[in-house]
């Protein structure tokens, strides 16, 4: 971790941000008593360049530029001065409000716009006050602008005055700007990470090398719940380059000087596995499985009004079955990890999203207490919720400590795919009805599947729908399965949303009534939402194109419409364009960043909508690689546009909101245009 001294023999000033019980509260590294633990440290040296210590990963969303553009907007800095470095792990560096040091949930500038603006506001002060002593101005008439202090025509950088600023004390209530005074906030400022990528010299978790290192892979069982009873390993230790081959936790680990040399050995191992309850399993044994517990009673959510009554009771009536299969996380670079695990210090390079569990990780293997491990988080080429979870990183740190060796372990494609932790399995029934003027009067919701988040995500989207459904009954069964299962972005909304916002078009297919002008009504009452799903139809051209579908949903903190233009192409679905409106709050920090991110999530959302889903043989995984487990190709990309809408509420998300909306949006579309009822992902016609 970053320590006091390291950052007062970095020189100039710093300042660090915590969170007390009266609040968020700044400190000078030179007085932070050892008890406290800072959430962020920002620098600016004496040659006048400002560093941000981001406590976020870079996966590709842009986090090191949105929240570093935060600071300089208070500082009034210029952006080609500014850097920004990865924070270690530590719980000097967690998320304020998730009490963990993770990237998730679409939670990133959320979590931290006020923090951070903080810390940059307060040392614009200090600044301005020791300037105002050193040149005998007083401080009204100077002004900090563009890194610099501009007093009675002349102009002195920020740096010539930051180790008299070390002096000043910190200001109880540092002054924000206000929006009119905004420099980079609403604006599209160069991306810090985009100059690293494109010349090469970005390092991501693969990229990681130490002096000494040697390389691992593990072999996997072939089925999910299953551990090595016995290995012979007899050929593969007689291998050229093969150091060691032994189990561990989740397989049994080869090693090697090279890759290669591990890969060849890992072949002429025999390894003899345990039972598992699903061993032998194909895909229509999950589905026979989930259908069955699905007539289980299950945990009862939520319950407003009579549902059961009030369906009987109603003319118009809809009962549906949804099936929607696990889902790879796909990311372009499979999981890599370096682990050095010795007597007295642990290191680890990883392209992480959870430095705290990471932390937790290597405290547990190596034993060693948290000031003797370094965790080094690199780029992440993906994330999408996957690298959240560490247990590629805790094997990593197993394998070196049984080497007492720097390792570097590495997942294929291959095992990326057949090691699991995907989006859960689900199979939901659906009951809705409507009165004779086609209003939704009752939504009976009961959905099994693999619980996350202690089972709230299962129901993530429904439970909480902005929809005014007077009946509404939510429930869950918690399917016990040894399939591994974690967050894939957008959580229990990916599936949710599909069933919910089909099943409304369902109702209105009925009744031949518009899709979009039933949402209207049932969001009357919720005017961001109304406005979202209407702006999406003014740009859609709404009722004056055909094929188009419609599909709104509130997720993590925003409210997203999408309408998408779909044909049929022999036999295929062809999605032409997409209109995309989100509604993120009261402020659009970077605009760009929230467009890709959009953008990103509606890619995402369509490969899922047209082509994913795990397949299992055996028990185990069936798809090999990208020719088995096939994700959107370039030429299929649609058009998309991305609209931004603000409100006056809390500041929304933006990673996750924009992918629930687009494979309903899809769906309904081809029910419209062709009368095609889709019930199971990925679309088949």
């Amino acid at each position: 971790m970053i320590t006091r001294r390291d950052v007062i023999k970095a020189g100039g000033l710093t300042l660090c941000v915590m969170l007390t019980p009266e609040g968020y509260k700044v400190l000078k590294a030179q007085e932070l008593p050892k008890r406290y633990a800072p959430n962020l440290w920002i620098n600016i040296s004496r040659d006048n360049y400002l560093t941000v210590y981001v406590n976020k990963s870079e996966m590709g969303q842009g986090v090191y530029t949105g929240l570093a553009m935060l600071v300089a907007e208070e500082l009034d800095f210029p952006w080609e001065r500014v850097r920004v470095r990865p924070a270690p792990a530590g719980r000097a560096y967690v998320d304020p409000k998730m009490g963990i040091q993770l990237t998730g949930g679409s939670t990133s500038v959320r979590n931290m716009y006020e923090v951070i603006r903080l810390a940059g506001a307060s040392m614009r002060e200090m600044i301005v006050a020791s300037a105002s002593k050193s040149l005998k101005v007083p401080r009204e008439k100077i002004k900090a602008k563009g890194g610099f202090i501009m007093v009675e025509g002349k102009s002195y950088p920020y740096g010539d005055f930051v180790d008299l600023a070390v002096k000043e004390p910190i200001p109880p209530k540092p002054r924000l700007k206000e929006p009119k005074e905004f420099i980079y906030i609403g604006k599209s400022v160069p991306r810090v990470d985009v100059p690293e990528k494109v010349e090469g010299s970005a390092v991501f978790g693969i990229d990681s090398f130490l002096e000494g290192m040697v390389y691992a892979v593990v072999e996997r069982p072939p089925y999910f719940g299953a551990r090595p009873l016995k290995v012979d390993a007899t050929s593969a230790r007689r291998l050229p380059e093969v150091i060691d081959v032994f189990p561990i936790s989740t397989g049994v680990a080869v090693c090697g000087e090279s890759f290669w040399a591990c890969q060849k050995a890992r072949q002429s191992l025999k390894v003899e596995w345990s039972e598992s309850f699903v061993k032998g399993w194909e895909d229509k044994d999950f589905e026979r499985y989930f259908l069955q517990k699905l007539k289980d009673k299950g945990e009862v959510v939520k319950v407003n009004g009579s549902p059961q009554k009030v369906f009987e009771e109603s003319p118009i009536k809809v009962e549906e079955t949804y099936i929607q299969p696990y889902l790879y996380h796909a990311t372009m670079e499979p999981m890599a990890c370096l682990a050095w695990v010795k007597e007295d210090e642990c290191i680890v390079y990883a392209p992480i999203q959870s430095q705290t569990w990471a932390l937790e990780a290597a405290k547990r293997i190596s034993g060693l207490p948290e000031s003797k491990i370094k965790i080094i988080t690199t780029y992440l080429g993906g994330g999408f919720g996957r690298k959240a979870n560490v247990e590629f990183v805790a094997e990593a740190l197993e394998i070196s400590k049984r080497l007492k060796r720097p390792v570097k372990l590495i997942y294929t494609r291959e095992d990326d795919i057949r090691s699991g932790y995907f989006r859960p399995y689900s199979i939901t029934h659906i009951k809705a009805s409507a009165d004779k003027d086609g209003n939704l009067n009752s939504l009976t919701f009961k959905i099994a599947v693999q619980p996350l988040l202690g089972g709230n995500a299962s129901v993530e989207g429904v439970a909480n729908t902005p929809y005014q459904i007077p009946n509404l009954h939510v429930e869950r069964i918690d399917m016990e399965l040894p399939v591994s299962v974690w967050f894939w972005r957008s959580v229990g909304s990916t599936h949710n949303a599909f069933s919910l916002e089909t099943m409304i078009d369902r109702i209105a297919y009925q009744i031949r009534q518009d899709p979009a002008e039933l949402r209207l009504r049932l969001l009357k009452h919720n005017p961001v939402a109304y406005r979202v799903v209407q702006t999406a139809m003014e740009k859609s051209g709404w009722g004056k194109k055909r094929n188009l579908g419609i599909a709104y949903h509130y997720s993590f903190g925003s409210h997203a419409c999408h309408v998408a233009e779909v044909s049929l192409e022999k036999g295929k679905v062809k999605v032409h364009r997409v209109v995309a409106v989100i509604d993120v709050g009261p402020i659009t920090v970077h605009p760009d960043l929230i467009k890709s991110q959009v953008e990103g999530a509606i890619m995402m959302g369509l490969s899922m909508a047209l082509k994913e889903g795990v397949s299992f043989k055996g028990g185990g995984v069936a798809n090999t690689n990208f020719n088995g487990y096939e994700i959107l190709r370039m030429d299929e990309a649609p058009k998309v546009e991305v609209y931004i809408l603000n409100s006056k509420r809390e500041m929304g998300g933006v990673g996750e909101p924009g992918l629930p909306p687009i494979a309903p949006a899809v769906a309904n579309a081809l029910l419209w245009a062709y009368g095609i009822k889709v019930n199971r992902l990925p679309i088949k016609v």
